[in-house]
């Protein structure tokens, strides 16, 4: 398969222990990625004390970003949709798509490591997948301008329901958001990219029968580059640890083995920039497929200056190695690098 043009964002889950510093610290790496270039910059969402993220509002965050940024995209990596009432999610998105100049990426989800609170909402985590499709319709319908009783929604956002994207773990799952002209995001972790991840990405593609739009494919990959692999395993090492337990309970090994083994159960592209360079190259499911390619560069414990040190690395290394442009060289030829400061 041919590589694609695509775009650069990045992907964080707002880990921090003060709320806080960690929201302080999430808005200035969105105003770094814009000066380096990146397209986009994503949230996940993680509700309650259940989650591992500091994010259960990422759309009041991204507003925020908004208020901080001109040009980087907003996006949701995933919100959960099962959990949100459809005419509320599409009036708020609505309002951040206006007030950000028509920069929302809309990310959804059915669940994922937000499953355990669903009682807490009221929900059925066991339905969470027709919840998704229920919230879904109505999302679509309140988006694309569709009348609902005597009214429609305020602010209009036609153009927002052409940038939802969707998450899925099945072949049928991930069909259905071609069939719906919705982008596809594929995570990390432990989603295997040749037998997990590919499959769902032909499956989309091979789906993609639409004529109003081009299928759209998101691909999350954790890129923790540094001087030396060395160096990038030291400093993800103690939050490595920290997964081995899920790793055993999900039955994907038997006991802890080397911090090698772990990184690459966890799919972790690390060390030498000219490393990672060559590591995603040979990923199957990455730069033959992403039209938008999210790092992940922040593991539990890691720094602010670790963040950004890893997004400037990044932009001005290991992207432009595998065909990315910055948005400000694209926008005017002769601007040169972006310092750091």
């Amino acid at each position: 398969m041919t590589q694609r043009r695509f775009k650069l964002g990045f992907l964080t889950h707002a880990f921090g222990r003060d709320a806080k510093q960690t929201y302080r610290n999430l808005i200035e790496q969105f105003e770094v990625a814009e000066a380096l270039g990146f397209d986009g910059g994503w949230i996940a969402q993680h509700h309650l004390s259940g989650g591992f993220g500091q994010a259960s509002s990422p759309l009041v965050l991204l507003a925020a970003v908004a208020a901080r940024t001109q040009r980087i995209e907003l996006g949701t990596g995933i919100i959960v949709l099962p959990l949100e009432d459809s005419l509320r999610l599409a009036e708020d998105a609505a309002v951040l798509d206006e007030i950000s100049g028509g920069r929302v990426q809309l990310g959804l989800g059915s669940g994922g490591a937000n499953l355990q609170v669903f009682d807490a909402f009221g929900r059925d985590a066991e339905q969470s997948q027709a919840l998704f499709w229920k919230n879904l319709g109505g999302l679509h319908k309140a988006l694309s301008g569709a009348p609902l009783g005597t009214a429609s929604l305020q602010p209009p956002a036609p153009e927002l329901a052409k940038r939802l994207w969707h998450s899925h773990g099945s072949v049928e799952g991930a069909a259905e958001a071609a069939r719906h002209g919705n982008g596809l995001l594929l995570g990390t972790a432990t989603h295997d990219p040749l037998t997990v991840q590919k499959p769902l990405a032909d499956a989309y593609l091979n789906a993609w029968t639409r004529t109003d739009g081009t299928p759209r494919i998101g691909v999350v990959r954790a890129v923790f580059p540094a001087k030396d692999r060395q160096t990038a395993q030291a400093e993800l090492a103690p939050d490595i640890e920290l997964h081995v337990p899920r790793l055993i309970r999900e039955g994907i090994i038997d006991e802890a083995t080397t911090l090698e083994q772990h990184l690459a159960l966890l799919n972790v592209h690390h060390g030498h920039p000219d490393e990672v360079i060559a590591s995603l190259r040979n990923d199957p499911s990455l730069l033959g497929y992403a039209d938008y390619f999210l790092p992940l560069v922040q593991s539990e414990s890691s720094t602010q200056a670790q963040i950004l040190r890893r997004l400037e690395t990044i932009a001005k290394e290991i992207a432009p190695a595998l065909g990315w442009q910055p948005a400000t060289r694209a926008a005017t030829s002769t601007q040169g690098g972006v310092a750091v400061g």
